[in-house]
């Protein structure tokens, strides 16, 4: 029998849909950008205070964490 994953947010005081919300702003930011109209990892998330260099920091880092916590369940 399988078990059940438990979802978790990579990112400690955000939710999982806030994550999912964060990413899509990005991708949406990062497809747009151009010599005229430059990506800024300083900008603020929408809705958030956290700058997009932050998040991206954090949630490549919380992911990391959490494969390696179940590698070694």
């Amino acid at each position: 029998m399988e078990s059940e994953r438990n979802i978790t947010s990579a990112i400690q005081n955000m939710t999982v849909a806030e994550v999912r919300k964060s990413l899509a702003f990005m991708r949406k930011e990062w497809s747009k950008h151009s010599r005229v109209m430059p990506f800024f990892p300083s900008q603020t998330l929408p809705n958030s205070n956290m700058m997009v260099s932050d998040f991206a920091f954090r949630f490549v880092m919380g992911h990391h964490h959490k494969r390696h916590q179940r590698a070694n369940e």
